[in-house]
């Protein structure tokens, strides 16, 4: 048997790994911010980041800015159609405001799974009767 020891990170499913997450990147807007204006539209969850910028240099401008002092590599996805997924909504801007709806990604083969297959009913009697 060979142990190994983790020097770097957090234990994948951790509870302390979101935490970590949206402290560090807390931290990272913090200092970017510090000498860049704010676009008027920056939404965060963990990571992921749905910002709304004048031009494409804006937008470079803030990701290099947020590789800078992250240390992480952002990539970023331009909207087509005015259209832009962002985790699970499909989010349309009009003139006025913004619509989202759920959004499926092309690869989604449309399988569902049932809510009473994935821990029967018989298992939690066992469990909870021992």
């Amino acid at each position: 048997m060979q142990l190994y020891r983790q020097v770097d990170g957090v234990a994948m499913s951790s509870p302390l790994g979101d935490l970590f997450a949206i402290f560090f990147m807390g931290m990272v807007e913090r200092e970017v911010f510090s000498t860049t204006s704010k676009p008027p539209i920056y939404v965060r969850y963990v990571d992921d980041i749905f910002v709304l910028v004048k031009d494409r240099r804006k937008l470079e401008g803030l990701r290099s800015n947020l590789q800078r002092v992250s240390g992480l590599n952002f990539t970023t996805e331009n909207s087509i159609n005015r259209q832009l997924p962002f985790l699970d909504e499909k989010v349309e801007a009009s003139s006025q405001h913004f619509r989202t709806g759920v959004y499926t990604k092309p690869t989604h083969p449309g399988l569902c799974l049932n809510g009473n297959s994935e821990c029967p009913r018989s298992y939690l009697r066992s469990t909870v009767n021992a």
